[in-house]
């Protein structure tokens, strides 16, 4: 009777191994390269590959700012038009991507952003703390961001 209990004990704790999935180290990593590159293609462009980091229907929106974009198409143009008025400087301070199923992430990104007019050097300068709430997708062995949800938790502008 003893040895019966024990067998069931082990074959209860194998299939609960079998069951549960583990999170992908590679994936993780991707999706990090996925949060660093954003900030560094959104300051500096190129606009294709800023488009490249997100799904063809990915959702973009800062409620703070009553921005809501629904295609990587409109997001990279709203970037490109930002990219020829606005200097900006991207800071993430940390990163927590978390598995929720096989190929899809989530992530919560604090960040830092410095924003100014390039055509009025003197114009005072923007400073945005917030979070980035994300979805993130794996597909053909990249990161994508499927969902950006900007929260705005602090706006200062200095001279």
């Amino acid at each position: 009777m003893k040895q019966l209990t024990l067998s069931i004990i082990a074959l209860f704790i194998l299939t609960a191994c079998k069951t549960t999935h583990t999170v992908n180290d590679s994936h993780i990593k991707l999706c990090e390269k996925t949060i660093h590159d954003y900030i560094q293609y959104r300051d500096l462009g190129p606009i294709e590959q800023y488009q490249a980091l997100f799904t063809a229907d990915a959702t973009f929106s800062v409620p703070k700012l009553n921005i809501a974009l629904n295609t990587s198409e409109a997001i990279a143009n709203r970037a490109k038009k930002a990219l020829m008025t606005k200097k900006s400087i991207h800071m993430i301070t940390s990163t927590n991507i978390k598995q929720l199923s096989q190929n899809t992430y989530s992530n919560v990104s604090h960040f830092v952003l410095h924003l100014s007019d390039k055509n009025t050097p003197n114009a005072k300068r923007k400073i945005f703390n917030g979070r980035y709430v994300d979805t993130l997708i794996i597909q053909n062995d990249q990161c994508l961001i499927k969902t950006r949800n900007v929260l705005i938790d602090r706006m200062d502008t200095l001279p």
